[in-house]
């Protein structure tokens, strides 16, 4: 009976022994341990706010990543994804220029890691901050029209924020202004754009603004008649003909506000040929440009028309009736002939051409009358107005 027992357990041990032998087999064999590679495993700095502190920043910018050896049994890496792998690292006492950075791992499942290259280098860079020049450009058909550009509270300069490097690249900040049509005054919100020393945007930094409002003032024009002067006031009676009697003229306000003519330079028209032409420069003032600098003079022949118009007493016009004198008591003839002669030159003169008028701040007292005055466009050389008289009946007292 104990023999039998004896037999028995022997049995058992060697079962189990070959149990764990074909456990051990299977654990091997079934289920091995691999090694596998994870690429571009995203890098967590963990000192970040040590960097901001220092006004340190990574430049040039780059995606920090890593690969990293993952051991383990199959079973286990099978369970793995990046998402599961972190990766950090602390940069100490970060300077400006190159920093190193040990990587560190932690997971939660049971497998061994191993870095590809354990030690990061990274670049920083100090944000710094300058005062850079502003530049308004001027774009546009009416370009040459901008007299001045004032921006808002006087500013010509604007800060800049930015790695140290792209802040140096940084010459200084642009705006444009597009001037088309524009006749008045404008104001208008400008985007500043920082630039190179070749006018490209520098990418990768702020401004302390992005818009300026600017107040931009136009120059003034004006188109004013064109005044021929003679080197000889007995030369007046000689009929000539300019190729243009006006001009536009450009500039600040109160200068083309002062000036009502433009002069030529001084002609002598007696040297000048019936029948022939001659330029003759204009006599720009200071401050102001025109849109011609010259004109041609040509002499005319000498030719007369007369012409004879008959106006009405309506045909009259009554100026500076400040005492108000009742229109009944303005004796105005029905009947008044007007005979002109003037240049064949000058073209045809047409009665709307000529206009009458009556000043009642130049009645006579001698004789309570007042002269039938014209004005025109035109220049007329001679002119006869019959009758030329207006009685004004004295008001009873």
């Amino acid at each position: 009976m104990i023999n039998k027992l004896k037999n028995n357990s022997k049995i058992k041990i060697i079962s189990l022994l070959s149990a764990i032998v074909v456990w051990m087999y299977v654990m091997a064999i079934v289920d091995p341990e691999e090694t596998k590679l994870f690429e571009n495993i995203p890098v967590t700095i963990t000192n970040k706010n040590e960097l901001n502190e220092k006004d340190l920043i990574i430049y040039p910018e780059k995606d920090l990543t890593t690969n990293i050896y993952v051991t383990g049994k199959l079973s286990n890496l099978k369970k793995i994804t990046k998402d599961d792998i972190d990766v950090y690292g602390q940069i100490d006492n970060p300077i400006e220029g190159s920093n190193e950075i040990y990587l560190k791992v932690s997971t939660s499942q049971r497998v061994n890691y191993d870095f590809k290259n354990p030690v990061m280098i990274v670049t920083l860079e100090k944000i710094i901050n300058e005062e850079k020049s502003i530049k308004v450009d001027i774009t546009g058909s009416g370009k040459n029209n901008v007299d001045n550009i004032l921006l808002e509270d006087n500013i010509d300069k604007v800060s800049v924020f930015g790695p140290r490097s792209l802040v140096n690249e940084v010459k200084k900040v642009v705006g444009t202004i597009e001037v088309d049509g524009k006749l008045n005054d404008f104001s208008q919100s400008i985007k500043l754009e920082p630039v190179d020393a070749n006018g490209k945007v520098v990418e990768g930094v702020e401004l302390e603004t992005n818009s300026v409002n600017a107040h931009i003032t136009l120059l003034t024009q004006k188109t004013v008649p064109i005044t021929l002067k003679l080197s000889d006031n007995a030369e007046s009676d000689i009929n000539y003909t300019m190729s243009q009697n006006t001009v536009t003229i450009k500039g600040k306000k109160d200068i083309v506000d002062s000036i009502n003519n433009i002069e030529t330079q001084p002609v002598n028209l007696s040297e000048i040929l019936p029948g022939i032409s001659k330029d003759v420069y204009l006599q720009v003032p200071s401050g102001v440009t025109i849109d011609a600098k010259y004109i041609t003079i040509k002499r005319n022949s000498e030719d007369d028309i007369l012409a004879e118009y008959t106006y009405t007493a309506q045909d009259v016009e009554i100026r500076n009736n400040t005492e108000n004198i009742d229109k009944t008591k303005i004796n105005i003839p029905d009947n008044i002939k007007v005979s002109i002669e003037y240049l064949q030159s000058i073209g045809s003169i047409n009665k709307d051409d000529i206009k009458l008028y009556i000043d009642l701040n130049e009645v006579s007292l001698k004789d309570n009358t007042c002269k039938i005055k014209y004005e025109s466009t035109y220049e007329i050389k001679k002119i006869s107005i019959d009758p030329d008289t207006v009685t004004i009946e004295k008001s009873e007292v």
